[in-house]
C-alpha cells in the first residue's frame, strides 16, 4: 500500500498540526496499516520543492519543529531511497523533503544560493542527533508493529544511505566551479 501525505500551505500558516497527520497518525492507524506504510509514504508539501523551501521559511520551521514533537516518526514512514544525479524528480523531493524535516531542526543554518553554485551550513553535532532521535523512533513503532530486528536495521541503513546521497548529490550539483 503506497499513500501520498500533502501538507498545505494553510496548515502551515495555521499551525494545524492535527489536520497535518491524521493520514499518517499511528495512534489513528490500525497496526495492520502501520506495518504496511514503512517506508511506503511519499511527502509533500504544497509549493515546496526543495530543502529551502521549507528549512528557510520561519513559519514552516516552526510548524516542523512541532509537527516532529507531535510525530516523530518521519524514519519509519517516509519513502526514502539514495539517489543519483539520474534519480527522478519524485526520489529527489522525497529526500530533500525529509532532509527539510531534520534541518528545520537547526539552531544555525545558512543556505545561500547564486547562478553559479549552493551552499549550505549546519550544526553536524544537531543535525546528527535529530536522526538520531528519528531512527530511535523509528525503531519503536517498527517494533510494534511486528517488524523484526532484521527489518528495523535495514529500514535503519537505507536511511543512512539515503541521507548521505542527498549530500553527495547535493555537493556534485551545487559545488562552485574550479573546485
Amino acid at each position: 500500500m503506497k499513500k501520498n501525505w500533502l501538507i498545505t500551505q494553510a496548515q502551515i500558516a495555521a499551525g494545524d498540526i492535527d489536520a497535518a497527520i491524521i493520514a499518517v497518525d499511528p495512534e489513528q492507524l490500525a497496526d495492520a496499516e502501520i506495518y504496511g506504510l514503512a517506508g511506503a509514504v511519499r511527502l509533500r508539501v504544497e509549493g515546496a520543492f526543495g530543502p529551502e523551501d521549507l528549512c528557510c521559511n520561519p513559519a514552516a520551521r516552526t510548524f516542523f519543529r512541532n509537527l516532529h514533537q507531535r510525530w516523530p516518526w518521519a524514519s519509519y514512514f517516509l519513502r526514502l531511497k539514495p539517489i543519483t544525479r539520474r534519480s527522478s524528480l519524485d526520489e529527489i523531493r522525497d529526500i530533500s523533503l525529509f532532509m527539510a524535516l531534520a534541518l528545520c531542526h537547526e539552531d544555525q543554518l545558512t543556505y545561500l544560493r547564486t547562478s553559479a553554485a549552493a551552499t549550505l551550513r549546519f550544526n553536524g553535532d544537531q543535525l546528527a542527533a535529530h536522526f538520531m532521535d528519528l531512527q530511535e523512533r523509528a525503531a519503536q513503532l517498527g517494533e510494534a508493529a511486528g517488524y523484526s530486528a532484521a527489518q528495523i536495521h535495514r529500514r535503519h541503513d537505507l536511511v543512512l544511505r539515503s541521507v548521505r546521497s542527498f549530500f553527495t548529490v547535493g555537493r556534485a550539483v551545487h559545488q562552485k566551479p574550479n573546485q
